[in-house]
């Protein structure tokens, strides 16, 4: 059977097959993989919560196709317990999770998605071992990081706010002295539903998981779960309890004072790295999903000596297990499912082969009608105000026949600019937005090289609003290990031993920035520091589900150095009346620095500077810099400065003013580097 759905697939010829970055030999073998589906998605974060699936007699491998390696993921296709799955571990943090979980979704025929792993414990009503099964996810590290003496902001207040000051660990009268990096509000994240209108952002802060899967959850609870490691056992025997919320945000909490305010202002019990990205991915492709997360340390509210995780990380693990094992079995529904979608597929299309997953058979032909006119240059962009001068430009023209092709809640344009033909995609608001759309683009199109422009705020003193920079470094700067009340830089950090993080890039000590103006006596703060970490990474060339790390993504080096011909090109100075004091200039940077936080703070602003020499500081750039990165592509990307960080007037941030300006500016630049690829 196999072999003759092999060999239909080679008599359907390749107007089926898109010729972009997915080879025609790789989309045969994906096709011929989704007519044995439809399967569960199993999206595990790290190697050692995947071990238990490994070593279970319940995981049997496909014979046929045990195994799809693509953009350097590793999936899994197989059995346990009866259902069909295809496992992929997603690796460390927010980006990688939302990429992999994306990745599923686009190449395969996924009827669901369930994710478990370990979790640190926000919730002082249960102990390690126990698993939770969150009703609703958020991401709480999308901030929006505001300037001291302003109570007003030009993000969304509805969510709160953590205000550093709180937590110098003093008396009441201190405390009124404040702390200068003030507070950060969190924000919701931009989502762009597969069912919605093209570019037509929503926002969502809590996320659902299915409604059927968190029903089917309540009759966990008599899963035995393990609770002891070797010869430590716990108090008493871990439970499975459903709860209301969990959280997560590109941090690592090992922080009391963190972790009970998540706790009390979001009432937070898991608190993790990865799910809330799955969540939002999921939401957006209308996808079903369930996170199972087991308790594996207090979040640093326990002993005052290390991280329980060190000890329970193996036994929380095979717990999540256990219960992943169980709800796949009592999921009836999937069966019934199977044989009406396996129905349907024979009805429309005559065979299985048609559909490729999520991606139609009448998709796969028009992106190989398109891919058969490239390659492109890839132009990513984040804001629809960043993107308008682009639309409005004369340079742009757009393809006759195939004006823009939409998928995933993403609208790419097809067309020509300085004589170069071009996809354009908007990707919205945040790391995750950007890292995930600039995978898409990489999957299904033809791409030779990405340019990534836009706006960002001002960390150089040197440099004014509406210069243009090009880095040549970008690093993401928000990925975070929060390190404990009393330990301090010689204090090795939790999972250090590990790999997993690192004391090599440095931390912000919220003490050292407490506002002694009318005290000089220095405090201590309970948030204590935090660690700037390394993204793990997985590049297409390496070795499938072994990690590499970077910090600092250098830009291509043949981009760049065109990049040092741009220094004459004419921008704008004027928004209506209002000028700046020179006419900006097109410089060429060593430093960038992105992170899921809108920066108006000067403190922080300065603290970039001086510790990273970052010059523009944004919101998307390193997660295209890291997609590229792991996918061998050509990319380089021109910021506009829009604003000072914070570091302006203390009335309002200047990108009220200077965006439209800053945006022109930005295109400019890359219109006259694109017609200088052509030279």
């Amino acid at each position: 059977m196999m072999e003759l759905l092999g060999l239909l697939v080679l008599l359907l010829g390749s107007s089926i097959i898109a010729n972009g970055a997915v080879s025609e030999l790789s989309w045969r073998e994906i096709s011929t993989i989704n007519s044995q589906g439809p399967y569960i998605g199993i999206v595990v974060p790290n190697a050692f919560e995947l071990d238990p699936l490994l070593r279970s007699p319940s995981f049997v491998v496909d014979t046929n196709f045990p195994h799809f390696d693509y953009a350097g993921k590793h999936f899994r296709i197989g059995i346990l317990e009866k259902k069909r799955v295809i496992v992929v571990m997603c690796g460390l943090g927010m980006l990688n999770a939302g990429l992999s979980t994306q990745l599923l979704l686009t190449l395969f025929d996924v009827k669901g998605v369930l994710h478990y792993g370990i979790a640190g414990n926000g919730n002082p009503k249960l102990q390690i071992g126990d698993v939770t099964i969150p009703q609703y996810w958020a991401h709480t590290g999308l901030w929006h990081w505001q300037r001291l003496g302003v109570e007003n902001g030009d993000f969304s207040r509805r969510f709160g706010y953590l205000e550093f000051g709180n937590y110098s660990n003093c008396t009441e009268d201190l405390k009124s002295d404040r702390n200068v990096l003030n507070k950060v509000w969190y924000q919701p994240e931009e989502i762009f539903p597969v069912n919605g209108i093209p570019e037509a952002s929503h926002e969502i802060f809590w996320v659902p998981v299915d409604n059927t899967y968190f029903k089917i959850a309540r009759k966990l609870k008599n899963v035995k779960l393990d609770s002891c490691v070797n010869t430590t056992c716990l108090p008493r025997k871990p439970i499975v309890v459903r709860v209301e919320k969990g959280v997560s945000a590109n941090v690592f909490v090992d922080n009391k004072a963190y972790r009970e305010f998540l706790h009390s202002k979001f009432d937070a019990t898991p608190i993790e790295m990865e799910t809330a990205s799955v969540a939002l991915v999921c939401f957006q492709q209308n996808k079903p999903f369930i996170a199972i997360r087991s308790l594996s340390d207090l979040a640093g509210g326990g002993s005052s000596l290390s991280n329980e995780v060190d000890v329970f990380a193996s036994l929380a693990s095979q717990n999540a297990f256990e219960v992943l094992v169980k709800f796949i079995s009592l999921n009836k529904h999937w069966k019934t499912m199977e044989l009406l979608l396996g129905l349907l597929v024979l009805v429309i299309w005559g065979s299985s082969i048609g559909a490729n997953g999520a991606v139609s058979e009448l998709s796969w032909r028009e992106i190989s009608n398109i891919n058969s006119q490239g390659p492109y240059i890839g132009i990513v962009v984040p804001n629809a105000f960043e993107l308008d001068p682009l639309l409005r430009s004369p340079s742009f023209i757009a393809h006759n026949k195939f004006p823009y092709f939409d998928f995933a809640g993403k609208h790419f344009r097809i067309g020509v600019l300085e004589k170069k033909r071009v996809i354009v995609v908007m990707t919205g608001l945040s790391m995750l937005n950007a890292g995930i759309t600039t995978q898409l683009l990489l999957t299904l199109f033809d791409v030779e090289g990405v340019v990534h422009y836009g706006i960002a705020g001002n960390a150089n003193p040197k440099l004014q609003i509406g210069d243009v920079t090009i880095p040549q470094y970008w690093a993401h700067t928000g990925l975070w290990n929060w390190q404990r009340f009393g330990d301090g830089p010689k204090d090795e950090l939790a999972l250090e031993v590990n790999g997993d993080y690192s004391r090599r890039f440095g931390y912000l000590r919220f003490a050292d920035y407490n506002n002694y103006t009318k005290h000089s006596k220095p405090v201590t703060n309970l948030l204590n520091n935090v660690w700037f970490q390394a993204e793990e990474i997985f590049p297409v060339n390496g070795t499938p589900e072994v990690r590499q790390h970077a910090f600092w993504v250098s830009v291509d080096k043949t981009y760049f150095k065109i990049a040092g011909k741009l220094e004459n090109v004419k921008l704008g100075s004027c928004v209506n009346t209002t000028c700046l004091p020179r006419r900006p200039i097109v410089v060429r940077v060593e430093r960038g620095a992105s992170a899921n936080v809108f920066v108006d703070n000067k403190a922080y602003r300065e603290f970039l500077n001086s510790k990273f020499d970052i010059t523009p500081i944004d919101m998307e750039s390193a997660a295209v810099a890291l997609v590229c990165l792991q996918q061998k592509k050509p990319f380089i990307v021109i910021r506009a400065l829009s604003d000072l960080a914070g570091g302006g007037s203390d009335l309002s941030n200047e990108a009220d003013v200077f965006a439209s300006l800053a945006s022109q500016n930005a295109l400019d630049v890359v219109v006259r580097f694109i017609s200088l690829l052509n030279s």
